[in-house]
Order: structure tokens, then sequence, then C-alpha cells
């Protein structure tokens, strides 16, 4: 392999259900994934999580990332590889208007040595050394830019955890931004079998839109950009379910003096005692849920159509796994998807088409899009990653982009230039 050619591993997870198992699931999930990092021998890994902590948030929460990301920094295979580490961590629960719970790990080999981050205070690029890890109020760190959506993007109008975060790189000419994200999820399986798309999906496009946006219509160049995270994209609902239960008699139940029915049963034809669907709120409960898991769910494939209105901006390797969400939390049941929404590509990588040119793809020189833990527990969510090897003598900012803004005017490109 060329010199200028960098191995590099993306890793997507949202660890909610991790933090609150007590059967061991963190030692399993850091297992896992330094399993994963073994066998790929990347020099570059970059991890980004959702909802970090778990679902709930405070002090004890803000104790278990701690001790999470100390525990995950310190596996000697960690130490012995990589002696560049950052680790930025949103544990700043008090402040609603900011807090998002998500968190980035980002490994850099010994071997690698041209390694620059963004400043986005100095406007700068500064060389990565050593270790750096921060886990609360993330406000201070200059190489985050982080931001949570705003109050009207919210269902209901109530802020959840729900944001994206930015950082900048440089590995020897190839400069590129990667992405942490977590869209909004569905929060009645009533209510998303209604239209198609859902009133869920637009929300997540209206959102996805506007974080594309802030990336290519900001102050900075644009150069090549990578969106890994917990995008919660589902299946067209409403076309699932008629497909699957066409012709099947239903029962609706309503709660007394509520016009919308509370749970939605279809049965078998012939046997009226044999229920094929239950759709509650929060419970999607299918017959034979192996169906989503057959040929990895490529049946389904054709309902999986949020991220198509971004294809002219964005492309994504071919899927070749079944769908990463809602897996069984218990541990012995680790192929097992639970019973609370309609199994779903929920957790994605996504790529400018820029990034195509950085991405090697030659003879011996392969992409690897897949799944985590197949046949380990590692909470609802499977993580998603990413191997390829990365031409880093790209000079992606060649051809320039958008001037910076520096003290309220514009900067000239090669102002920018100089100072990378």
């Amino acid at each position: 392999m060329g010199e200028h050619l960098v191995p590099v591993l993306f890793i997507t997870a949202n660890v909610g259900s991790v933090f609150e198992n007590r059967d061991g699931l963190e030692e399993r999930w850091i297992r896992e994934t330094v399993t994963t990092i073994t066998r790929f021998k990347p020099k570059f890994v970059a991890l980004h999580f959702q909802e970090s902590g778990g679902k709930d948030s405070g002090e004890e929460s803000l104790e278990k990332v701690k001790e999470f990301v100390r525990i995950f920094i310190d596996q000697s295979l960690i130490k012995e590889k990589f002696d560049k580490v950052r680790a930025w961590f949103d544990q700043d629960y008090r402040s609603k208007e900011r807090y998002t719970a998500l968190g980035c790990v980002y490994l850099v080999s010994k071997s690698l040595e041209d390694v620059l981050l963004w400043n986005f205070k100095e406007s700068a690029f500064s060389k990565v050394e050593g270790e750096e890890i921060q886990v609360g109020n993330l406000t201070e760190v200059p190489f985050l830019e982080k931001e949570k959506f705003p109050l009207d993007f919210f269902p209901q109008f109530k802020w959840s955890r729900k944001g994206f975060t930015r950082t900048r790189w440089k590995i020897n000419k190839c400069v590129f931004d990667l992405l942490n994200i977590h869209l909004f999820h569905d929060a009645s399986n009533l209510i998303s079998i209604e239209v198609t798309p859902s009133v869920y999906s637009k929300n997540r496009m209206r959102a996805l839109d506007h974080v594309l946006d802030r990336i290519t219509k900001g102050a900075i160049p644009v150069v090549p950009h990578m969106l890994f995270g917990d995008f919660n994209f589902r299946l067209d609902n409403k076309k699932v379910v008629e497909a699957l239960c066409a012709g099947l008699p239903q029962h609706r139940i309503r709660k007394e003096g509520e016009s919308t029915p509370s749970k939605i049963i279809y049965r078998d034809r012939k046997k009226a005692d044999k229920v094929f669907l239950t759709l509650e709120p929060r419970i999607f409960k299918v017959h034979d849920q192996s169906i989503f898991r057959y040929h990895n769910g490529k049946k389904f494939s054709k309902y999986n159509r949020e991220f198509d209105v971004f294809k002219d901006r964005l492309f994504e390797f071919d899927i070749s796994f079944c769908p990463s969400y809602p897996f069984s939390e218990k541990v012995k049941d680790s192929t097992v998807y639970g019973d609370s929404r309609c199994p779903s590509w929920c957790d994605r990588i996504f790529l400018s088409h820029s990034s195509r040119a950085i991405i090697n793809q030659s003879k011996g020189s392969s992409v690897v899009y897949d799944m985590m833990g197949k046949q380990v527990c590692m909470g609802d969510h499977k993580p998603v990653f990413l191997n390829f090897n990365m031409d880093s003598s790209q000079d992606t900012l060649s051809k320039g982009g958008p001037g910076l803004v520096r003290n309220g005017g514009p900067v000239e490109i090669v102002e920018y230039l100089t100072s990378v």
C-alpha cells in the first residue's frame, strides 16, 4: 500500500441502552469494537456515539460516560496502536437548549504523523498530539462545532437530545469533515402508518437539510464530508403494513372517549385466534420477525426510501446488512429484534459526492460497509461501520470554496489555503 493511502474506520453507535443494561453489555460492546478495530488495522478511527450515558440524564450518567471512555481508551490494543486520542462527550444535561448527549472518539495511529485538526475559534489547523478528553460541557472545546436543532424542529415543540457535531481534519493534503448526527425518532407506530411520507419522516428530512445547508453554505470552504450517526430513517411503515397485511381482517381498539385507535390487530384469514401483527404506539409485533433478517432484509429494501431525496448531495455504499434497529437488549437474544418498532436501517454512513475522490477503490483496496456485532448483543442499535483506504494525497481544497468570515468580512481563499 502506498504511503499516501491511509486505512480509516468510521463507526456509528447509539449506545443509550448499553449504559442502561446491567448484564455486562458495556464490556461486550467494548470487546466487539476492539475486535473490529483489530480486524481492519486502521490508522485513523472515528467513533460517533448517540445517547451517551443512557436515555436518562444526570450526574450518574455523567460519571458513567467518564468511566466508559476511560475503560475504552485504556484497552491494551488502543494504547499499543494509537498515541493520539481525542474524545468529546456532551453531558451538559443542565442546559436543555444545548444538551445533545452526542459523543465522539478519534484515534490516530502512532505511524500517522501529518494529522491536523481545525480550530473553529482561531480559524486555523493545529497539530494533533497526545490525548485530550472532555466529558460534560463542551462549549470551550474549539475543535468541535456542536449544535442542537432549533426548538421549532422538534415534534410537539418539546426539546429532546437531537443535534449534530462537526470536526474538520487534515491528513497529509486531504481535508475532510466528520459529522455526528442524531435525528428524530418515530414517536408512535400508529401515526407513522397514516400517510406516506410520515410526519416523522418529513421532520427528519427538514433537519438533515438544515445540517447540509450549514455545511455547504457556511463560512469556511466546503470539503468532502462524511455524516455518520443515528438518522432514525425508517421504512415506509404505511406501505410495509399494507404489504404484510393485505386482505387480513383488522380489529381497531379505541379507549373510551377517543376517536382514534390505541391498538390495531391484524388476524389470520383462516384462524381468527392467530394474530399476524399487533400495532400500538410503541408496539410493532409481527408473528414472524425473521422476515426482516432473511437475505439481510432485502425484501424490505424497497421501503427504505427516506434517503432518496438527498441523493443529489450525498451517497451511500450498498447496504448488505439487515436492519440495525431495534434489536433485543437481552444478552441471550443477540440476533432477535425487539417488538417496539418496525425493524429499520436507522444507523447509517453517508458521504458527499466529493468524497469519492479520496476513497481508493483500486485493485486490492476494498470498501467494507457493514454492521457490527451480528452475533453479539450490543444494545437495541447494532453499530454500523465503514472501512476504506483514504487517498491522503488528494488536495481537497485546491478547487477552493466560499471564503472564511473573520471580523465580519470575507477572507480570500488564498488566505485560508495559506493558514492550512
